[in-house]
């Protein structure tokens, strides 16, 4: 009896110690074992929707503005405002991401800005990437993912403004238009020195002349005829996709890897690959971004990274806030947008890094 006794004394703590285990893990957000993948999603309340909703607002127009997927600021204002897990909010993300994509890709097309074999190359590969970096996510604990994200902001906040200035290096004396009216002219190859009514006009039928001679459709965006090369061989167009499709495979990792678009690696990547005009790069990458996004979307709701609750709402602000941005961004001058989306990612980084500091 007395032994018995002794048993049930010492069994008791045990079973306190079990049922206290799922309490620590879903508090913190951290897995089941030590694997690395997010737990549970928080409970759908209204603070939760409202907050997922603005994160989704503001990064879709900056994402929109900019030819960005909007993951890089929804991420962090989700794990400091909406309190999710990175995981959670990783999962989450590549939803809204590919509504960020298809808002951000119509609102381009209206404007032409849009060139469809450019984002098909990049999208293939990219779909493969977008599978294996949500994969990746299950190696690091929320931490340690948290901590790389915080690194890759860093990274690459300087290559935001950096493009441009590459670009305008790369091309010489020509300088890059400002906004889509501004490249068509550019493209025409019509002088621009003169920037009177008649000048617009001789610009104008200079372009008009040089589709028909061709045979060209009229919206270069959608025949290839952006870069100059659209030859249907082996020549420099070819060479062009097929570098964009090596691209596309290390946006996609990034995309499923820390829940964005990739247009991190896209964006610059196309000015430096191609000769696209930058509305038409930011309209190509925000097209191209939308099937990994997908895909990354599906394989962490499978892992059971996606709070669908939270999904909703921050996919409706995602794609409102794209369209918008998108309808801005063809119609102003970029560089002050850029300069404060860089001061905003290295904010966002070294403020996520201070906060991991001993952790």
């Amino acid at each position: 009896m007395l032994r018995a006794a002794k048993c049930g004394r010492l069994a008791a703590p045990a079973t306190v110690r079990q049922g206290a285990a799922p309490r620590r893990v879903l508090a913190s957000g951290a897995p089941s074992g030590a694997s690395g993948a997010g737990a549970g999603p928080p409970p759908p309340t209204p603070n939760l929707r409202l907050a997922c909703f603005g994160a989704g607002a503001a990064g879709g127009s900056l994402g929109g503005l900019v030819g960005l997927g909007g993951g890089a600021v929804m991420v962090p204002l989700m794990t400091s405002f909406a309190g999710m897990s990175q995981h959670a909010a990783v999962g989450t993300s590549s939803a809204a991401v590919a509504m960020t994509g298809i808002c951000g890709w119509a609102s381009f097309s209206c404007a032409g800005a849009v060139d469809l074999p450019a984002a098909a190359a990049v999208a293939v590969t990219a779909m493969l990437g977008a599978r294996l970096g949500a994969r990746l996510t299950a190696r690091y604990s929320s931490v340690q993912l948290a901590r790389v994200f915080a690194y890759y902001q860093l990274a690459v906040a300087p290559l935001v403004p950096l493009k441009s200035w590459l670009v305008k290096n790369r091309r010489g004396a020509d300088p890059a238009p400002d906004t889509v009216e501004g490249a068509l002219v550019l493209a025409s190859g019509a002088p621009v020195a003169d920037t009177g009514e008649g000048a617009l006009a001789n610009s104008a039928g200079a372009l008009a002349s040089d589709a028909v001679g061709a045979g060209r459709a009229s919206e270069p965006a959608n025949t290839g005829g952006w870069g100059g090369e659209s030859d249907t061989g082996g020549g420099p167009r070819a060479r062009e996709l097929l570098l964009l499709s090596a691209l596309g495979a290390g946006a996609g990792v990034a995309s499923g890897l820390f829940g964005i678009g990739g247009g991190m690696v896209v964006t610059p990547g196309l000015c430096l690959l191609t000769d696209l005009p930058y509305t038409v790069v930011l309209g190509t990458t925000l097209a191209a971004m939308i099937p990994p996004s997908l895909v990354s979307a599906v394989t962490h709701s499978q892992m059971g990274n996606l709070a669908f609750a939270a999904a909703l709402p921050l996919g409706i602000g995602a794609g409102l806030g794209a369209f918008a941005g998108g309808q801005i961004a063809v119609r102003v001058p970029e560089e002050p947008l850029q300069i404060f989306f860089t001061l905003f990612l290295a904010y966002m980084g070294g403020s996520k890094l201070r906060a991991l500091r001993g952790k």
